[in-house]
């Protein structure tokens, strides 16, 4: 939390620095909840263990053109192999006496730039390492204690291209050879696992590079950056016009909630499906009068363009706030699920947190300078782009940044599996980008997209972890099951947990099917849910 604090500090101080980010590190590399249930995926716990061929330190004579092992040392009952590839991609592989096999990729957070020798996925890679696993994850080209935010991609567009597309492929080759020079042969399965920057990793990896991994898990993924960003400019315009204050927030996610809590059969403090909701600000808001509280036309009218989205032209360029973020939530102080202060989901996107630090107006505008254009614009801003010149401008790096082709055919066909979550309540990447293009892949490729790639909508979740409802739960031991048992998941298990203890579970449903509350028993025991079709 010092650190924290620190960050913000920074951020509000600096006026010529690039962009103004907490510290990726901060961010969630995975939903924290990453093979958890390992001991219900048949042949994981307890499987045939295969002792190195090598002496790690031979190791260190590894490499050539393709990249160079910095060191290799025995720690812990681990090779612990770090290595370069040029020009500044770093990576940290590390492989167990005991090795299971498998090879467990982890992605990034943020703006990536994660130190390798740091303690980066610690928790996810101390429950691979216990399992067996060879771990291995990236930097992705560049170091952000150097090159905090996108400073690294000022002038770079070998960096952008690192970033965007080759580091993590690259890693993974590299890491795939040195686990066939140290075991004499090469993972018989190979898995991706991230949230957030990851995510959008996930969707990469399937899309570019399907020889990479069998199976892959992917969280509230930012895959594609135009939308993401213009969705965030549009809410930024909206709250640079009419600042929302926590305590107006508060009260519209009271009004929200006394209208559509129910609507799902439970009073839960959760929206479970914000796609069969109406939610019309200038017709469902009580309007400000003297000696009444209510919302002005001025903050209708933010609202109202907060949750429509931004359109051009008749044209939706990017989706609105879906409703059910605006109550508190629950929060952490780090990877460990710590508690901390509730918080709105709205808080550091559209309200300031507690602390009064606001982050989506700093990446839209960091985009804006050095990720959206050919040429970097150092002097672009959210009230300087100009919707109708410059979206069209988009387009080349876009293709580099972004993961938005719906074939996935060359997956499928060589047997991968894929598995996608997102928390509804996410106000940081928006989830109906996600939800929209599982849709563009159903039509393209048909009803067999279910035997290879399911989404799973998580009501209540924040951004990858937290929020007002259930937000525990182990994708990449569902993911496991189903590359090597074929047991494709028909829901996953999701728990909320407070101050230690499991307060509820339910079962999170493969897209677009919804948890059906039964009628009996107890509504926070997921054994009273279905997953059934959306009645609207």
């Amino acid at each position: 939390m010092v650190l924290m604090r620190a960050a913000r500090l920074w951020c509000r101080r600096t006026v010529t620095v690039l962009v103004c980010l907490l510290p990726s590190w901060l961010f969630a590399q995975s939903n924290g909840s990453s093979l958890t249930d390992a001991a219900q995926v048949p042949g994981l716990v307890g499987s045939e263990r295969q002792p190195p061929k090598a002496d790690c330190r031979q190791l260190r004579a590894l490499g050539g053109t393709s990249f160079a092992v910095i060191s290799a040392d025995p720690v812990s009952g681990l090779c612990r192999v770090h290595a370069l590839i040029p020009q500044e991609i770093q990576l940290m592989l590390e492989l167990p006496d005991h090795w299971n096999g498998r090879l467990y990729v982890l992605g990034n957070g943020g703006y990536a730039g994660e130190s390798v020798i740091g303690d980066y996925g610690q928790v996810e890679r101390g429950r691979a390492h216990a399992l067996g696993f060879a771990t291995v994850f990236s930097n992705l080209g560049h170091d952000n204690a150097r090159e905090p935010g996108t400073s690294w991609a000022r002038n770079s567009f070998a960096k952008k291209i690192d970033y965007g597309l080759r580091a993590l492929h690259v890693t993974t080759l590299a890491a795939k050879q040195i686990v066939l020079d140290y075991y004499g042969t090469q993972p018989h399965h190979s898995y991706f696992d991230g949230c957030s920057t990851g995510g959008g990793q996930a969707l990469k990896a399937a899309q570019r590079f399907p020889d990479d991994y069998d199976g892959i898990v992917g969280g509230a993924p930012v895959f594609d950056f135009v939308e993401l960003q213009l969705y965030g400019l549009n809410n930024q315009l909206a709250v640079a016009r009419t600042p929302l204050s926590r305590e107006l927030v508060a009260r519209l996610g009271q009004r929200i909630m006394e209208l559509y809590d129910a609507r799902d059969g439970v009073a839960d403090g959760v929206i479970e499906n914000p796609l069969a909701i109406d939610f019309d600000p200038a017709r469902d808001l009580p309007r400000a009068s003297p000696g009444h509280q209510g919302f002005t036309d001025a903050e209708v009218s933010a609202l109202a363009q907060i949750y429509a989205g931004l359109r051009l032209d008749g044209r939706h360029l990017a989706p609105g706030v879906p409703v059910g973020a605006e109550p508190a939530g629950q929060m952490y102080s780090d990877s460990r699920f710590s508690a901390a202060p509730p918080e709105s989901g709205w808080a550091t996107r559209l309200i300031p947190d507690a602390k009064g630090y606001m982050q989506q107006r700093e990446n839209v505008e960091s985009w804006l300078k050095y990720l959206a254009f050919e040429i970097d614009e150092p002097d672009m801003s959210i009230f300087r782009f100009d919707p109708r010149r410059d979206v069209p401008r988009l387009g080349a790096m876009s293709t580099i940044m972004d993961a938005t082709n719906p074939d996935l055919s060359l997956f499928a066909a060589r047997g991968g599996k894929m598995l996608i979550y997102h928390g509804w309540a996410d106000t940081g990447v928006n989830p109906l980008t996600t939800v929209h293009y599982y849709d563009r892949v159903r039509q393209g490729m048909g009803a067999g997209v279910a035997d290879f790639f399911r989404l799973f909508m998580v009501p209540g979740m924040f951004h990858c972890r937290g929020g007002l409802g259930t937000d525990r739960f182990d994708a990449l031991s569902a993911i496991i099951a189903w590359v090597e048992s074929n047991k494709a998941p028909e829901s996953l298990l999701a728990a909320r947990v407070i101050d230690g203890k499991q307060v509820r579970t339910r079962p999170l449903c493969p897209y677009p099917r919804v948890a059906h509350y039964r009628g009996t028993g107890s509504t926070d025991d997921a054994r009273n849910f279905s997953c059934q079709q959306p009645t609207s």
